[in-house]
């Protein structure tokens, strides 16, 4: 039975690897992303994205032309047949061009034992792929960094990140670099609804 339940829950994970999530809006041709089994998507462009789980991939249909992907490394190590360690990357922006009918695999350098993985979390590294070639292709990576706003909170349990490309709103001639009151908007919007409750006891005590 115990074997049963286990070829059961492989299938399932298996079909769920499979499943393409289409974010093309548009009706022209389609490009396609790819995660890793240690790779999870959060964002693709502006837009959340399901990211699925450890150890699987999902891939994602997408317009051509430039897109920014926000990814975080994430693997599960076992420490006894009981416990686990899941180590899990500051998120990093990866941006590249897409060409129609191709597809991309954003991955990263395996980490072989514990301790390489959570110092690789502190400043991971992930390169794109396309596939039909296995070539890497020119990506930008650009890390996060610790908020310095949130994270003075007594009660924040986890960090919280920003990107520096955040930092400017606009493009162009218009480009200028955003606000206070702009970046603790951004900052509002991201934050989770426990975040928005501390800060706000905490802002009722200044």
């Amino acid at each position: 039975m115990r074997m049963l339940l286990i070829g059961l829950a492989a299938l399932v994970l298996g079909a769920c690897a499979q499943k393409v999530v289409d974010l093309n809006e548009g009706e022209g041709a389609s490009a396609f992303i790819e995660s890793s089994p240690t790779v999870l998507f959060k964002y693709i462009d502006d837009d959340p994205v399901p990211a699925g789980f450890v150890g699987q991939t999902r891939t994602y249909e997408v317009a051509p032309g430039q897109r920014v992907v926000m990814v975080e490394y994430s693997d599960l190590f076992e420490i006894t047949n009981d416990e686990h360690d899941k180590v899990v990357s500051r998120p990093a922006k990866v941006t590249f061009t897409l060409e129609a009918g191709k597809t991309y695999q954003i991955g990263n350098p395996p980490q072989k034992k514990l301790e390489q993985a959570h110092a690789f979390a502190e400043k991971p590294d992930f390169w794109v792929v396309e596939k039909s070639t296995g070539e890497k292709i020119t990506a930008t990576v650009e890390l996060s960094r610790p908020r310095t706003f949130l994270t003075q909170l007594r009660s924040a349990v986890t960090p919280v990140y920003e990107f520096e490309s955040d930092r400017v709103v606009g493009s162009g001639a218009g480009e200028k670099t955003a606000t206070t009151l702009d970046l603790m908007q951004n900052l509002w919007n991201q934050a989770s609804e426990e975040e928005r409750d501390s800060f706000l006891k905490w802002a009722t005590q200044q």
